[in-house]
């Protein structure tokens, strides 16, 4: 069997410059990128002003969509001045050409990061779009890579030409296609779980790579004026529509806004007319990273008010001589925050809803703490209680076990110690039980309190939701209706 040496073929050495001029301009194209991406995260961000005129917006998108262009063209210039490859002293393409190329990908920065801080669909769409763009740009710089061309054999070279030959002709193996189908798994993942900046990225990456391979230069463009012109005036086109796309990303994103404030208005005024101290915080809730709030109290939605005749009140629960058990319905708030703290901040966000319906995930790689506190009122001698049974409504339809621990506290300890009751898991999230559910499902835990404890009694109940290690990004959707809580 001949070798590809022995029937005249040199792979090896056909084009061997032209990948390393991808390899060059692959590194500044990513330097470029990576430079508009940073600047873009830490300086696009929406205005403070509650009602920004248009004129003020798109001033604002123009200002973005320049600075992520000149970042662009920063971090590209640093490592062409700065690159160790033979091309950089002798390069085979215009310094200028290749910016103007590029800048169609950095202007469209802004925008998608804008739209992704906002959890919207559409900063993929157009990380998609700019992608394609760019990689369309620079397939006219660098062309297509041509294999060493194929043998002719003429009449007298007949008797020399080896044997299979043509079969022996084997072609380059490529990888991308596995590539870019783990990167859309990927991609579709990271959208699941609102990560929508990463499935951006993700998906831009896909559409560079189809784009390039499918796209067809033998030849490259050669950096006359002319085609600078060129360059230019496509830039200016891609321009317009990124501060276009930039602008409206912004009113959008003031728009999301302000009506959130609204609701945060709303339950802040009901909390106040309850007169709740636990809920009259002064401090506004303000949202950080790339988009959300750094802790949040989820209250009760607050039943309509019916007219009652008025009962006595009870200034001793669970007294002496008791038998029926005391039933208390859960009116307390849900608190979300992340360690290390131990509680929500005083700038938490509230509102009213129930966590069967609310998505509340954390938008870093830091578990989400789920606690309920539920305040008594008066004290309870823990010589008087002898069980606690807490209802839960389970709407969670994640596969992994959650478990439900609780707390008995003293408000009045100067130390607020508190007894721990132990966890319980829940069943029907447990392998052997585990269902799809339109509708809550009822559950009943029961927790034994021991006669001798570390406290004398208790006035506030504490619940721990503890979802596993595969779910520590998402708040459970479980829900308390109600304690028991059962006499010695």
């Amino acid at each position: 069997m001949a070798s590809p040496t022995h029937i005249g073929i040199s792979s090896i050495r056909a084009g061997s410059a032209l990948p390393n001029m991808t390899r060059f301009v692959g590194l500044l194209v990513s330097a470029g990128l990576i430079n508009a991406s940073i600047l873009a995260i830490l300086v696009c961000h929406l205005p403070d002003a509650h009602r920004p005129t248009l004129f003020a917006l798109f001033f604002r998108a123009i200002l973005y969509v320049s600075a992520a262009g000149l970042a662009g063209l920063w971090g590209s210039r640093f490592y062409w001045n700065r690159s160790s490859t033979p091309f950089a002293t002798e390069p085979p393409l215009s310094f200028k050409l290749f910016a103007l190329s590029n800048a169609t990908g950095w202007v469209c920065v802004p925008s998608v990061v804008i739209l992704s801080s906002q959890d919207s669909l559409a900063s993929p769409m157009f990380a998609v779009l700019g992608s394609v763009i760019l990689a369309l740009s620079l397939r006219k710089l660098i062309p297509e890579v041509q294999g060493p061309a194929r043998p002719r054999w003429s009449t007298s070279d007949w008797p020399q030409r080896e044997l299979f030959a043509e079969t022996l002709r084997t072609q380059p193996r490529e990888l991308h296609g596995y590539f870019v189908a783990v990167c859309i798994y990927l991609a579709a993942y990271d959208l699941q779980d609102s990560w929508t900046l990463w499935a951006a990225g993700l998906l831009a990456l896909c559409g560079f790579i189809i784009t390039w391979k499918l796209s067809r230069q033998t030849e490259s463009m050669p950096a006359n004026q002319e085609n600078v012109v060129r360059a230019a005036l496509r830039l200016a086109l891609v321009a317009v529509a990124a501060v276009l796309v930039t602008t409206f990303a912004l009113m959008f994103g003031v728009a999301s806004r302000n009506q959130a404030g609204a609701s945060d208005t709303l339950a802040k005024g009901d909390s106040a007319s309850s007169g709740d101290a636990a809920n009259k915080q002064q401090a506004k809730p303000t949202a950080i990273g790339a988009s959300g709030y750094e802790s949040i109290i989820l209250w009760p939605v607050r039943e309509k008010k019916q007219v009652i005749p008025p009962i006595a009140v009870q200034t001793n629960l669970l007294a002496p001589g008791t038998t029926k058990p005391l039933v208390i319905r859960f009116d307390a708030p849900y608190w979300y925050f992340q360690p290390p703290d131990k509680r929500p901040g005083p700038r938490a966000y509230q509102a009213h809803g129930t966590p069967l319906v609310a998505d509340i995930r954390s938008r870093n790689f830091i578990p989400l703490v789920m606690e309920a506190h539920q305040n008594l009122g008066r004290p309870i001698p823990i010589a008087r209680c002898g069980e606690i049974q807490v209802t839960i409504l389970n709407r969670d339809n994640r596969r992994g076990i959650l478990n439900v621990a609780m707390l008995l506290r003293n408000s009045a300890a100067p130390s607020k110690s508190a007894l721990y009751l132990g966890q319980q898991p829940i069943v029907t999230s447990e392998p052997a039980n585990f269902a799809v559910k339109a509708f809550p499902v009822t559950e009943t835990l029961r927790f034994g309190v021991p006669a001798v404890a570390s406290i004398q009694k208790f006035d506030e109940i504490t619940v721990m939701f503890l979802p596993d290690d595969a779910n520590f990004e998402i708040g459970p959707k479980l829900a308390i209706q109600d304690f028991e809580l059962f006499p010695r």
